[in-house]
């Protein structure tokens, strides 16, 4: 009879063992679920939990099954907690249950694209390289009505004007190309604005620190209706090469002991100065969206995940287009690290409505371009 014990013993211990690992993991996603509420500036350790969110999810996820086998009252725990984070679930997978409307007079075609540059450092002899061709001829293909670049490059005095080139294959007649100002000189990098109607006015918003990073508006004039477009490239983690190699080559053998740990402390350094840099600038644009005399279409690459405080900040008066017309997953950094949804197109809830969002799953940059149909309801 001492056989039946001992293996009853066991199995209860591993119960045991088990149930704890799933309360960490269920900690860490509230934790996750939080992160959206809690500014970085304040408390930063919630945002690397917000990263980790759908990673922790899914790991919450195995307990389900796992607990069916075993005990069966437990797994109502891990299901509960996927249900009270249904909503932050949804800014990472959508099912396409017929979201998708008739195209209508109204309709407003809009792409967003952080294009590095347009591959500036491949460009040769006063040409640029193939990739910056092939994503003119992208940017033509899809016919936008409206086009947002982030890490936007002038080209090249006197050989390459990538405005002249854009307008070409677009057929997008006005734009407002805002660069950027440092050291008080005026840089062929920036942001950029393409519009098949005229821009009646416009401005920069200016972020404290680096001054790459920037946000511009464009009110523009369609048919009598004035929309306010807001163009936004928020703080980036600014990796470097080495950095990049630690995610990508992880290994902990004890030789690399050492060298590995101060290449995580070096990349969770440069994660948290981007988590608290962020959350300044997302106040500052959420500001200004609030402050609009028009609808607005928001765009950019927020270089944060829709766990963050970053998205929440700024999408909370918003609607966003994947979340209301997307299908499946859509990452859209397309470099080195783990990719996350980070490149958006939001809207005004009450004014427009989204359908056939996408994600072009072309891989000329180190993002992939956004694309979304928004309908311009009539005011009420």
């Amino acid at each position: 009879m001492a056989e039946p014990k001992k293996k009853s013993g066991r199995f209860s211990v591993l119960r045991f063992l088990l149930m704890v690992a799933n309360l960490f993991v269920i900690l860490g996603v509230i934790a996750g679920f939080m992160a959206a509420y809690i500014s970085p500036d304040k408390s930063w350790i919630w945002a690397f939990f917000g990263l980790a969110f759908p990673y922790l999810l899914l790991i919450n996820l195995f307990f389900i099954p796992v607990w069916l086998l075993i005990k069966k009252k437990y797994a109502l725990l891990p299901l509960i907690i996927i249900l009270v984070c249904w909503s932050r679930i949804s800014g990472y997978i959508q099912l396409d249950f017929g979201k998708k409307t008739p195209a209508g007079e109204t309709d407003i075609r809009v792409m967003s694209y952080n294009v590095r540059l347009f591959d500036l450092y491949n460009w040769k002899k006063g040409q640029v390289s193939e990739s910056a061709a092939q994503m003119f001829n992208l940017t033509g293909d899809y016919k936008p009505d409206l086009l947002f670049i982030q890490e936007y490059h002038a080209g090249r005095k006197g050989k390459v004007n990538i405005a002249d080139s854009i307008k070409k294959y677009t057929k997008l007649k006005y734009s407002y190309i805002s660069l950027v100002e440092s050291n008080g000189k005026t840089r062929p990098y920036g942001i950029a604005t393409f519009s098949r109607w005229p821009i009646v006015s416009k401005g920069i918003i200016n972020f404290i620190g680096n001054p790459a990073n920037v946000c511009s508006y464009a009110d523009i004039v369609r048919d009598g209706d004035t929309i306010r477009a807001f163009n936004i490239h928020l703080e980036s983690i600014q990796f470097s090469k080495e950095d990049y190699l630690y995610v990508s080559e992880f290994r902990a053998n004890a030789e690399e002991q050492e060298l590995l740990s101060e290449g995580l402390r070096s990349i969770a350094r440069k994660l948290k100065h981007a988590f608290i840099r962020r959350a300044a600038q997302a106040r500052v644009v959420a500001e200004e969206i609030e402050k609009s005399p028009y609808p607005v279409i928001v765009c950019g690459d927020l270089n944060d995940t829709p766990s963050s405080y970053t998205y929440y900040t700024i999408s909370n008066q918003l609607s966003d287009a994947f979340v209301n017309s997307g299908n499946g997953l859509s990452q859209t950094y397309a470099g080195a690290l783990p990719s996350f949804r980070i490149d958006y197109i939001m809207h005004d809830k009450s004014r427009f409505i989204a359908s056939d969002y996408s994600r072009i799953r072309n891989k000329l940059s180190d993002h992939y371009p956004v694309f979304a149909t928004l309908r311009l309801q009539a005011a009420e």
